[in-house]
């Protein structure tokens, strides 16, 4: 399901998904779940100027792992379209993982930043 809505230069995304499977040589199913929910505000010039926020959520049943595991990420962002089809952007993130095991690579693991981005599109 991905619910979506603008109104005036604000838009609001979300994602809700969940997701049953199992390994042919499992004997139970295991489920994940995501949640996303993005707005976006456009203003000034055409609204050719954004800022945004973002929250997102997975989580679910891994292999040899009690209870779930997953990750969670907030990202704020601002941006101008240049023209229609190139625009620059830039994010400050904060994702980290939880529930994975301590022999997994993920245990513990996050990442903060900031990411430059420049897209062309055709």
């Amino acid at each position: 399901m991905t619910p979506v809505g603008k109104v005036r230069g604000f838009e609001m995304f979300g994602v809700i998904e969940r997701a049953k499977g199992q390994a042919t040589s499992e004997a139970f199913q295991r489920t994940w779940k995501q949640y996303a929910v993005d707005g976006v505000y456009r203003f000034l010039a055409d609204e050719k100027l954004f800022v945004g926020a973002r929250y997102n959520r997975a989580q679910g049943g891994l292999v040899g792992v009690t209870g779930d595991a997953g990750a969670r990420r907030y990202e704020l962002s601002g941006g101008w379209f240049i023209t229609p089809s190139v625009m620059a952007k830039a994010e400050y993130l904060n994702q980290t993982y939880f529930g994975y095991p301590a022999n997994s690579i993920r245990h513990g693991g996050q990442f903060k930043g900031m990411m430059l981005e420049g897209v062309i599109a055709f």
